[in-house]
């Protein structure tokens, strides 16, 4: 019976132990595999629809013993029916664009069998950024206009910008560059990550009017993404071209009076070369003959007509003349350009059936035999046509005509004469080493016969080859302070130029705020012309320097004009003074300071003086001291004063010296003696009732540091040294 209660107590315990072994099996269930409270996955945005995130670690069978649901009705993922696999519903987006950028659910985990309430688990989803978007241009396309003088290095477009939209990082930081094409080498970016412009090379408005490059941004990413746009150029046209005749030549006829002369082959006309202005152009004579021309010819300003003034003399007549003609911008004077007109005489002045001339028959002219001037710049290119030779005196144009130059072998090596008659330049002219040439020319027919001559004189024009150029790149001058100028103008300094051109003769320019109180002469020297009292001690000026070349050039230097520094003497001097000054004033502040004290001492003896004559008068013989000592022995009487005895006083009455601090350090001894009131009126009449009762307290006062004084000399004597009652003594004094 016993053994049957046992065995049944221990199925009994058996039973609820396996019972409460699968109690806790059921607990565990919807718990995270390994702990935790809470699920992290992460995505990438490029993740497709319906592909998994993660799956979840939760205890337990899904569909068997425990359900799995979301608490977010409207979620990019959801669950798969049946497993822990999260699945994207919706496309995930790291800029948020076209769909989230994070994702934050609540998954519900309910156990089955279970009475207990399902457990949320908290699920984030992250989403990684991958290079999805291109950059995205700002503004584009760029357009831009630019002037054709614009210097190499300039910074023509800034600002251009790309923007890329993925996050901060390799994929949204961009790169910009200019892609080949025929024009990509005239400009380039300062640096791949910014967005400027810089001009790389020169741009000819007559060469292009416009072009258009092709620039890429693109970001770090792996392949990287990229777009596309352009930059359209615009050139603008600016004065850099001189205005250009139609002809280097001009031929025209003499007339025998005033009128207008007839110019071939066609009429005079200039144009400015800058085809984005077309500057209206200016005729005027400019002839290397001298000032006749000017008043023997006159061309019309706008139409380029030229007229003769007035009939020529015979001696002039007869011989051909060649005027320069001067084509001027109205807008700029300094672009211009020269052509030559070379006029014939009359036809019938020649002075020779076989002569020759030079450039064709004008209306059926020729020009005369004898000498001939042309004139040629100096810088013109070899190979320019400077005239044109036909045989005179009636010869056939079929003719072969053979022409050759004589008497110069410099001529010959500088010009040449083609087989049709045309004299060309040969070689570059230098007017600084030949200004003219002189040579005959002769031209024959086949056999030798008709062989003919004229004499030809070709002045070379100078042209403005060099720019003035300064000796120092700067220039520093100092000079005294204009206050002081005893004579004006005055000598500064020298400014030195030079101009490679051998005629061309140089003038100088100052500008600056000082500008206007210096001159420069032809010779650089620097004067010093006017005078002001609010001069800086350095003055900034720039000096130009201008040719009198054809077309004008210059140069540019700065110059300082530094005052000399007067200041640092002066400044020692008031220096010195002012030390001066202080020590006058403090000897001055010494000698008061010891006459107060003087005069504060001199009252402090006349009231010990007053106080010794009361206390004498008064009390009588000064009473002994404290050890007996008779107080006569501190008591000294000057020699010279003697004690007087007064009719009808008596012996007792006899006055005693009166007493006197002397110091026992050595100072010197100063003795009191003060006669009776009655021995002294001014005295008695000083005193009055106030007066002594306040000698009577200070000699009382007196009279005990006398004492005490006594003691200590006698306890110093002894050995005792404690001079504070001497102290207070000579204070008091």
């Amino acid at each position: 019976m016993v053994l049957k209660c046992t065995l049944s107590v221990l199925f009994c315990s058996l039973m609820l132990t396996v019972g409460t072994i699968h109690a806790q099996l059921l607990d565990n269930r919807c718990y995270l595999d390994g702990g935790g409270s809470a699920v992290n996955f992460f995505a990438n945005e490029d993740i497709t629809v319906g592909a998994v995130v993660g799956s979840l670690r939760v205890l337990g069978d899904p569909g068997k013993d425990i359900v799995l649901t979301l608490r977010e009705k409207d979620s990019p993922v959801y669950i798969a029916p049946g497993t822990k696999d999260l699945i994207v519903a919706k496309p995930l987006d790291k800029e948020g664009l076209i769909g989230p950028s994070a994702v934050f659910v609540n998954v519900i985990c309910e156990r089955k069998f279970s009475d207990e309430a399902g457990i949320i688990i908290p699920v984030n989803i992250r989403v990684t950024d991958v290079n999805d978007n291109a950059p995205m241009w700002i503004g584009a396309p760029y357009k831009l206009n630019l002037s054709e003088v614009t210097v190499i290095g300039t910074r023509i477009l800034q600002g251009i910008r790309a923007h890329d939209l993925d996050q901060p990082g390799p994929y949204s930081t961009v790169e910009y560059q200019t892609l080949p094409g025929p024009y990509s080498d005239f400009v380039a970016f300062v640096t791949p990550l910014e967005g400027t412009l810089v001009l790389k090379k020169y741009i000819d408005y007559e060469t292009v009017q416009n072009f258009t490059v092709k620039i890429r941004a693109q970001d770090q990413g792996k392949p990287p993404k990229y777009s596309d746009t352009y930059v359209t150029i615009r050139v603008l046209d600016s004065d850099d071209q001189n205005p250009k005749f139609d002809r280097d030549v001009y031929y025209g006829q003499l007339l025998a009076g005033p009128g207008d002369v007839s110019i071939t082959p066609e009429t005079i006309r200039a144009e400015d070369q800058d085809r984005g202005i077309r500057a209206d152009i200016r005729y005027s004579i400019v002839s290397s003959n001298g000032s006749e021309d000017e008043l023997n010819f006159e061309i019309h300003p706008t139409t380029g007509t030229i007229r003769q003034r007035r009939a020529l003399p015979p001696a002039q007549a007869h011989h051909s003349r060649t005027i320069v003609v001067k084509a001027t911008q109205v807008d700029n004077p300094d672009r211009y350009a020269l052509t030559t007109v070379i006029l014939a005489p009359p036809k019938g002045s020649e002075t020779s059936p076989s002569a020759m001339s030079v450039q064709p028959p004008v209306g059926g002219a020729e020009f005369v035999r004898g000498t001939f001037y042309v004139t040629v710049r100096e810088d013109a290119v070899p190979g320019t046509k400077v005239s044109q030779l036909v045989p005179g005196g009636g010869g056939r144009a079929d003719e072969p005509v053979r022409y050759r130059i004589v008497g110069s072998p410099l001529a010959q090596e500088q010009f040449r004469v083609g087989p049709g008659g045309e004299l060309m330049l040969a070689r570059s002219l230098n007017y600084r080493r030949t200004s003219q040439y002189t040579f005959a020319i002769e031209s024959s027919l086949p056999g030798g016969e008709r062989n003919t001559s004229t004499t030809v004189v070709v002045d070379v024009l100078p042209a403005n080859m060099w720019e003035p150029r300064f000796r120092k790149p700067f220039y520093s001058f100092a000079i005294e302070n204009p206050l002081h100028a005893q004579q004006l103008p005055m000598l500064v300094g020298r400014i030195e130029a030079a101009d490679g051109d051998r005629t061309d003769e140089l003038s100088f320019v100052l500008k600056g705020n000082y500008s206007n109180l210096f001159r420069v002469d032809p010779y650089g020297n620097l004067w010093l012309v006017s005078n002001r009292t609010d001069l800086p001690l350095a003055m900034r000026l720039l000096a130009t320097v201008t040719d009198s070349g054809t077309p004008q050039k210059s140069a540019t230097v700065p110059v300082v004009v530094k005052l000399k520094p007067e200041t640092a003497s002066l400044t020692s001097n008031l220096l010195v003074v002012n030390i001066v000054v202080a020590c006058v004033l403090g000897v001055l502040l010494l000698g008061g300071l010891v006459r107060c004290v003087y005069r504060r001492r001199k009252r402090k003896v006349s009231s010990a003086d007053q106080i010794g004559g009361h206390g004498a008068g008064g009390h009588g013989a000064i009473p002994p001291l404290k050890h007996g000592v008779d107080s006569s022995r501190f008591l000294l009487q000057r020699p010279d004063q003697r004690m007087l005895e007064r009719p009808g006083m008596h012996a007792g009455g006899r006055l005693a010296a009166d007493c006197a601090a002397s110091s026992t350090l050595g100072s010197d001894n100063q003795d009191f003696l003060e006669h009776e009131g009655a021995e002294n009126p001014r005295r008695t009449q000083i005193h009055n009732t106030r007066a002594l009762d306040r000698e009577e307290l200070a000699g009382q006062n007196l009279n005990h540091l006398l004492l005490q004084w006594q003691e200590k000399y006698d306890e110093k004597n002894n050995g005792t040294e404690d001079m504070s009652i001497d102290d207070k003594l000579i204070v008091y004094f």
